[in-house]
């Protein structure tokens, strides 16, 4: 292989897969860029893997200690659900996505179904967290549907039930626009409602925002 065609591989993005979805319309694997993710037409946002696995390490980095639990609300190909297995050893680890086409994704793409402790939940997160009795050490709130955020995310209720499930609850926020600005700093200030500390972090083009309902290291 030459060098150019050999660039050309690793450097223009090439589709692995198409598939369609109820929630995500049409869902692209690609690989590209020295590695594979997903992205839908809805947006050109990476949805997981790529430039995905550099965002959350930040914050995991701040906050994580090992044999912990996780509830992650948005598993999409399972990138960080990977990140904390091999980082943290959680001692249980639940994953919802409410989008079955991107589970078969994960699975067969990014051996999602081999990452230890992964309780995969096929469900609405709203429905989930509403209905969920189980306390967690970490919850991760990653929901998105392209680049947008499903309006429950800012339903008192959802907020209120999350401050008592969660020790530390973080917040994943697209930032790189000024309605995005916007939306998340008055997303920031309605959270106050129901937890006591918010730490903000900045990371690639999103605002990750740490809430925590009580003062006490976990």
């Amino acid at each position: 292989m030459s060098i150019i065609s050999q660039l050309k591989k690793q450097f223009v993005p090439e589709i692995i897969a198409k598939l369609q979805s109820k929630y995500n319309g049409t869902i692209f694997v690609k690989d590209g860029y020295g590695s594979r993710y997903i992205h839908t037409e809805v947006s050109e946002v990476t949805q997981s893997g790529g430039i995905t696995q550099n965002l959350w390490p930040p914050v995991l980095k701040k906050i994580a200690l090992p044999r912990k639990s996780w509830l992650i609300l948005g598993l999409a190909g399972g990138t960080l659900a990977k990140q904390i297995s091999t980082h943290y050893s959680p001692s249980r680890m639940v994953g919802v996505e409410i989008d079955p086409v991107m589970i078969e994704i994960g699975k067969k793409y990014f051996a999602l179904d081999q990452v230890p402790n992964l309780e995969i939940v096929e469900s609405d997160a709203n429905r989930f967290v509403m209905n969920s009795k189980h306390h967690f050490d970490y919850i991760l709130v990653d929901l998105y549907l392209g680049d947008k955020i499903p309006n429950f995310i800012s339903d008192p209720q959802f907020l209120n039930k999350l401050s008592r499930l969660g020790s530390y609850v973080v917040f994943n926020r697209l930032f790189y626009t000024p309605a995005m600005r916007r939306s998340a700093q008055e997303f920031t200030k309605s959270l106050s409602a129901y937890f006591s500390h918010i730490r903000l972090i900045r990371s690639l083009a999103n605002l990750l925002i740490i809430a925590r309902a009580k003062p006490d290291d976990i």
